[in-house]
């Protein structure tokens, strides 16, 4: 009883110093498939992700004239079954069917959600490959701003079954993700500096025989989805990683209420935060804007 009470006794101290404070992130809007309040994010510093569907919405760029940051969705670890739109089939090499898949146990066996099959993210893959071909067309358009790239990180998560992978399954699986962010590093450099690469998922998760870790230095920063703020300093301690050297940090926190996205707006390290538990559009801003000055 006397741990739960200092628990509690911690948790409300934590909710009483976050709330006398400033807070010190900016509002992300995830925008998947309407564009339903993205206006109110046309600001600098204000962040938008686009959905599959409608990226070339006259809404993302006029936020963008007005100075925020929109990023285009990609989700290059899996492919649906089934027709999306034909903006989503182009990822997918204009063919879903022509997508190479992972071929551990057997091919097209795993997936990470129903309706989806995990792709081919083996280094130096044809997919990879493509996939960093099509960024690249990103890159030289200009009508975006950077790619969040959804479920790229040190495994996959949902219903992939991981625990039960091989040694060499994971080491690839990890290899192959920190391949496909060194490559779209290296064209971004190249190309486009300021084009911003985020991850929606950790790289510090160990690995047999493999480095996950080194993927932070290629993006400029992770996504983290509903992580439990109160409960553990795993995710406190993630956001906190330093990411790429280009200048432009980018760390998102996609929390479950106005108030966990506003204590987490106080985190060491998080620059972007979102209050949505749907992702159809954006709700009214759950902080302020502040400057960043690194673009």
């Amino acid at each position: 009883m006397k741990l739960r009470a200092l628990a509690c006794l911690g948790a409300s101290l934590l909710f009483t110093v976050f709330a006398g404070v400033a807070q010190a992130a900016n509002p992300l809007g995830i925008a998947y498939s309407s564009t339903t309040n993205v206006s109110l994010y046309a600001k600098p510093t204000g962040v938008l992700l686009a959905g599959r569907c409608n990226r070339y919405s006259s809404a993302f760029a006029s936020a963008r004239s007005k100075g925020a940051e929109v990023y285009a969705y990609i989700n290059a670890f899996e492919r649906p079954d089934n027709f999306i739109c034909s903006m989503d089939e182009d990822l997918y090499m204009n063919n879903y069917g022509a997508v190479p898949l992972w071929p551990y146990p057997s091919y097209g066996q795993r997936y990470a959600w129903p309706g989806t099959k995990l792709t081919d993210m083996r280094p130096g893959s044809k997919w990879i490959l493509y996939v960093v071909s099509y960024v690249e067309k990103l890159m030289r358009e200009r009508k975006v701003d950077g790619v969040y790239l959804d479920g790229i990180g040190a495994r996959p998560w949902g219903q992939s079954q991981w625990t039960s992978w091989s040694a060499t399954e994971k080491k690839l699986w990890a290899d192959g993700n920190v391949d496909l962010v060194r490559r779209l590093d290296a064209k971004r450099r190249a190309i486009d500096p300021n084009f911003i690469i985020v991850s929606n998922n950790v790289w510090g998760i160990t690995v047999p025989n493999a480095t996950p870790l080194a993927g932070e230095k290629y993006v400029d920063g992770i996504a983290m989805e509903h992580p439990a703020l109160y409960i553990t300093a795993y995710h406190r301690g993630q956001a906190g990683h330093a990411f790429s050297n280009l200048g432009h940090r980018r760390v998102m926190v996609i929390a479950r209420t106005t108030q966990e996205a506003r204590d987490w707006a106080n985190v060491k390290g998080v620059t972007h935060v979102s209050n949505q538990t749907s992702y159809k559009y954006p709700t009214v801003p759950p902080v302020g804007f502040r400057d960043l000055n690194d673009r």
